[in-house]
């Protein structure tokens, strides 16, 4: 059987960092997640989305990820906001309350402007 692997690509639209993920976030993934995403959210006034579409799974660490790296970009004056995630994906970060500090969006398209406005 064949490792599932999360792949990444990263582009810049208009100064928002548009990170496309496809693949599961779990526990065999998540060093590359935390890899990749770290330096960004570090940063100051950084513009990011996360383009979800492809995700296939998230597991408990991904989600603790998740928002670890929304509170460093608010503390950081940026803005982070995670798009087109699955029903089943959007539905257990509603049953964890984490719907109440992740910044959701339907569209990759919504959460660009949303970005744009900021």
């Amino acid at each position: 059987m064949a490792e599932a692997v999360l792949t990444t690509q990263i582009e810049n639209r208009d100064g928002v960092q548009l990170v496309h993920l496809s693949g599961p976030l779990d526990s065999v993934t998540h060093d590359q997640f935390k890899d990749l995403l770290e330096p960004i959210v570090n940063q100051s006034n950084v513009r990011l989305v996360l383009d979800c579409e492809q995700l296939s799974y998230i597991n408990s660490k991904g989600l603790a990820l998740l928002g670890r790296y929304q509170r460093i970009s608010m503390q950081n004056l940026s803005f982070m906001g995670i798009a087109a995630l699955n029903r089943r994906i959007t539905k257990t970060i509603e049953l964890l309350g984490m719907s109440r500090l992740v910044k959701l969006y339907d569209t990759v398209e919504e959460a660009i402007q949303a970005a744009r406005s900021v």
